[in-house]
Parts: structure tokens; C-alpha cells; sequence
């Protein structure tokens, strides 16, 4: 019998949500759904479950493929039309080569790591082999080879309470520029594609919840209880925008000509001036929103609970 503890070690991982494949069932489609991102033509949407699913027809249809965890994916952000890359709960970055068709596992927060069970919650993905993802806790972890390995860069962002790092994105005007937002209103910016940061002075002590450039001279954040803020200056000052919504706002896309914004409690709201005002609507079922898209006809494609929600805009693209 004293030969039993390796094997029963090993049973017990594979029993872990971390590395059991994710259930292919026909009700993947109503599956709460985190992330959303374009891959060329394609669109992909991850979630609950390990839950990851492709449209090739600007979201009116979608299929369930396979995927290598079953813990719930928050986030997906693609480099170009084939490398991609999701992240999730217990530090899970699960990587494809091929459009989303096929991932394999490349990361998790298991054993001695520090991080152990800790989430990620966004991911930005440079280039086919620079890669950075956030997570709870100050969690922070940078790829260059693509994503054969993870270096943890915590130590590389001022918090020391190690504050929760909800978002990250790019700047529209540079793609090394880099943005982060989190808890407490904490903001971070980095000038060389992640390696070091610097602290921004932030607008609020509320918790941010995410933060886009849509377009250039146009950085958004959003969050808790409706707060909307933009900056004209890659987030050297900042402006309050009027979201007219108590609603936690998740997320915020598309261009100068219109933007979107979701979030709780089925809140959509719509601008036409990039960003100066916006009208609101609410979806009727009230589902939770965390992700938007436009669609080459103006409309939006949102994620959220109960899968994908298709928005018919009433302005003009």
C-alpha cells in the first residue's frame, strides 16, 4: 500500500476541473458566457464550464469544440485570425494555433504556486508570441514564447495589497501602450508591451470592472454602479460621462462612429457621439451582460448569461 500515494495524487488531479475536458452538450449555447472576440472572420465566445464556441456567420450560428478544462473561462483575446488565447479560474490560460478549432492547456495554478486557485479575469494577447493576462489578487503573467512558458510579473505593478485586476487592454493608437484596471479604481499603464508599469492617477476609488480604447484619444473605464469615465490623453486626465445607469458596466466597444456598452441587469447602452452621451435600453429578460461586439451591420453581439444575445440597434452605423 505504500506504493498508493503517487497514483492517488495523480487520480486526484485528474479528477480536477482543470483537466477534465469540458462536457460537449447541445445546451453549450446557453451557457454563461464571459468572453468574446473576433478571430479573422470568425467569432469566440468562452464561459462556464470550459465552454468554448465558434460562429462563422457574424453570431447567428454557433458550435460547441472542444476544449481541455472545465473551469469557468472569463476572457479571450486573439493576436491575429489563428493564435489565440483564454483564461480562466485556478490561473488556466489555455492557448490555439488554428482559429479557435483546437487549445490545449498551457497554464494552471496548481501545486506550490502562489497563485494556487486564484482567477484570471483578462488576458491581451501582443502578438502570436507576447501574451499578458490579470487576475485576482495582483495576479499578473507575461509570455514571449507564445505561451510555452509564464513568468509572474506581480512584483511589476505598485499593490501591495494585491488589489484585484479586473481588465487590460491596448491602446488604439499603440499596440505596446497598455492599460490596467481594477479594484479601488486602480488604473496601471505600461510603455513597453507589458514588462514594467506605472500607476495613473484614477478618477474613483470604485472598483473598475473594465477598461477599452475603442478608437484613438478615446480610452473608456466603467464599473461599479454605472461609473463611466473617458480620457482623451491615454489617461493622464479624465472626464465623467454620464452613463445614466446604476448598473455595473462590464464593457464597452466599437468605433467613433458608435459605441456599446453592457452590462448588468441587461443594460445596453448606445452612443453616436463617440463616447460624449449615451442613450440607454434594457434587454426585457434583464440578463446579466459581460462582453460586446459590433457586427459588420451595426448591430451588437453580446455575451453574457444565458449565452449570446443578439442587440438590434436603432441608430444608423
Amino acid at each position: 500500500m505504500a506504493g498508493c500515494g503517487p497514483v492517488m495524487s495523480a487520480y486526484a488531479e485528474n479528477l480536477s476541473p482543470i483537466h477534465l475536458n469540458a462536457e460537449m452538450t447541445r445546451r453549450a449555447q446557453d451557457a454563461l458566457l464571459l468572453g468574446l472576440a473576433h478571430a479573422g472572420t470568425q467569432w469566440v465566445a468562452v464561459g462556464e464550464h470550459g465552454v468554448i464556441l465558434i460562429s462563422e456567420d457574424e453570431g447567428r450560428h454557433w458550435r460547441q469544440v472542444a476544449s481541455p478544462t472545465s473551469v469557468l473561462l472569463t476572457a479571450v483575446s486573439f493576436a491575429d485570425p489563428m493564435h489565440g488565447w483564454a483564461v480562466g479560474h485556478e490561473g488556466v490560460i489555455i492557448a490555439t494555433r488554428d482559429g479557435g478549432q483546437t487549445w490545449v492547456l498551457q497554464h494552471a495554478a496548481e501545486g506550490a504556486d502562489t497563485h494556487k486557485g486564484s482567477p484570471l479575469l483578462s488576458v491581451h494577447a501582443l502578438s502570436n508570441q507576447v501574451v499578458e493576462a490579470v487576475g485576482a489578487y495582483g495576479y499578473v503573467l507575461r509570455s514571449q514564447d507564445g505561451g510555452a512558458t509564464w513568468s509572474g510579473l506581480d512584483s511589476a505593478l505598485v499593490n501591495p495589497d494585491q488589489l484585484h485586476l479586473n481588465a487590460m487592454t491596448a491602446s488604439a493608437m499603440d499596440a505596446n501602450s497598455l492599460f490596467i484596471a481594477g479594484e479601488k479604481g486602480q488604473i496601471f499603464h505600461s510603455a513597453d508591451a507589458g514588462l514594467t508599469w506605472t500607476k495613473l492617477n484614477s478618477p474613483t476609488d470604485a472598483s473598475i470592472f473594465g477598461i477599452s480604447e475603442p478608437y484613438p484619444g478615446a480610452l473608456f473605464v466603467y464599473g461599479l454602479g454605472g461609473q463611466m469615465y473617458r480620457s482623451a490623453d491615454e489617461g493622464l486626465t479624465w472626464t465623467v460621462v454620464s452613463s445614466g445607469t446604476t448598473q455595473g458596466l462590464n464593457d464597452i466597444q466599437g468605433n467613433r462612429h458608435k459605441l456599446v456598452a453592457v452590462g448588468n441587469g441587461g443594460t445596453v447602452l448606445v452612443s453616436d457621439d463617440g463616447g460624449q452621451s449615451f442613450s440607454h435600453m434594457t434587454l426585457p429578460d434583464r440578463s446579466a451582460l459581460d462582453a460586446v461586439q459590433l457586427d459588420t451591420q451595426g448591430n451588437a453581439l453580446a455575451a453574457g448569461a444565458e449565452g449570446i444575445h443578439h442587440i438590434t440597434l436603432e441608430s444608423k452605423p
